[in-house]
């Protein structure tokens, strides 16, 4: 069964920082390459991922079921 885990569309994403504030254990900012990544997790917080979701200006994190 897949893991339903959250995506970051850096390509989209404007590093605004606001999905690091509301689920700093889900996202990241990897300094080296200048782009927001997602933590490996065994299950993710569906609450704060959702409003990461929500908060985000550009639209550009996402649920997918590919894990």
């Amino acid at each position: 069964m897949a893991m339903k885990m959250p995506v970051v569309d850096i390509g989209r994403c404007t590093l605004c920082g606001g999905c690091i504030e509301v689920a700093p254990q889900v996202f990241r900012l990897n300094s080296v390459l200048g782009f927001i990544e997602v933590v490996d997790l065994e299950e993710y917080p569906v609450e704060d991922v959702d409003e990461a979701i929500r908060l985000c200006p550009v639209d550009c994190i996402e649920w997918s079921d590919d894990g």
